[in-house]
């Protein structure tokens, strides 16, 4: 590792800090990849950004190598996006390059602690996603990682073990969209990550949720604390109803909780079917609720805000209020 960060303080054109300045030397190399993310994103011809990626690569790698940079914030990498589990178990960074044809190429790093040394293990991701055979049912890796840049981080628990999901975007190219729900687990001996998992109620071999739609529709994917509605119609039991009352009507019920909320998909046209490209949102909103540790789809969904007085409820959510993420 000291061999690579010299390389890097070469490269860089950097001076090596005296022991015991690690955070002026961290300070010192986020600021050339400041600068570098500008080009990544910026630049106007596919050689530049790819080569600025390159570098960029390199010195965040070495970067999150150095003891104690798991404390280091990163501040000035404002393009791109940085998550940190509420309990410091781990740190991830991801980024998306676009490329002159619009086709996005995913990167990351995942900054993971060992459980068994109590040390930050560093892996880079590496995207696979047009390699990957039906993905909604693979346990992924580091090496072999459905890309995507991630925007929310979903810390639950359930009997004493931590469950952690991921919501991300995946530019894809020009003819469509995905964004996905992605469950990651550590392994205990290295930190070493896990995508995907088994998570889903009665969604048998389901390991991550993927939506793929149309590029100019305005998908929505986000984890939300929302009023919603339960309860309705009950069938009947054995005893004998009186005529004309087949059945039993149960009062609705307000709840609030914390929600997945998406929206749900159809063909723009009915003409055709089975085409990702051609998926737009219905106008549907549906969600799930984290529980015993799966998450369960919520029927019925109604998700809202408090109700104001005199507000008139159509019972739809009003997506157009949320700050957009991607």
């Amino acid at each position: 590792m000291k061999r690579n960060v010299l390389v890097l303080v070469c490269l860089l054109g950097l001076t090596l800090p005296a022991k015991g300045q690690s955070s002026s030397f961290l300070q010192n190399m986020e600021e050339q990849m400041s600068a570098l993310q500008d080009t990544m994103f910026m630049a106007g011809n596919d050689n530049e950004r790819f080569n600025a990626n390159e570098r960029f690569i390199s010195a965040l790698e070495n970067c999150l190598e150095m003891p104690n940079s798991f404390n280091h914030d990163f501040a000035l990498l404002d393009k791109i996006s940085i998550l940190t589990s509420k309990d410091k178990r781990f740190r991830i960074f991801t980024w998306a390059v676009v490329s002159s044809e619009g086709e996005y190429s995913n990167y990351g790093f995942i900054q993971a602690k060992n459980e068994a040394s109590g040390e930050y293990e560093v892996y880079r991701l590496m995207a696979r996603n047009d390699e990957i055979f039906s993905p909604q049912e693979q346990k992924l890796s580091d090496s072999c990682w459905f890309g995507a840049v991630y925007y929310d981080l979903i810390t639950s628990k359930h009997e004493n073990i931590t469950y952690y999901t991921l919501l991300g975007f995946d530019g894809k190219d020009i003819y469509s969209k995905r964004k996905v729900i992605e469950p990651i687990t550590f392994k205990h001996n290295s930190g070493r990550p896990t995508f995907g998992a088994p998570i889903f109620y009665k969604q048998k071999g389901l390991k991550r949720m993927i939506f793929e739609y149309a590029p100019d529709a305005a998908f929505n994917l986000l984890y939300d604390n929302q009023f919603f509605e339960v309860g309705g119609i009950k069938k009947a039991g054995k005893k004998p109803m009186k005529k004309n009352r087949p059945f039993e009507v149960e009062e609705k019920q307000i709840e609030k909780a914390w929600l997945i909320l998406y929206d749900e998909l159809e063909s723009k046209t009915d003409a055709v079917s089975g085409f990702m490209q051609l998926n737009v949102p219905s106008g549907k909103v549906e969600g799930m609720v984290f529980e015993r540790g799966r998450w369960r789809k919520v029927d019925n969904l109604v998700p809202r805000n408090k109700k104001k007085k005199n507000e008139t409820d159509n019972g739809n959510y009003d997506f157009s209020k949320e700050k957009r993420l991607y």
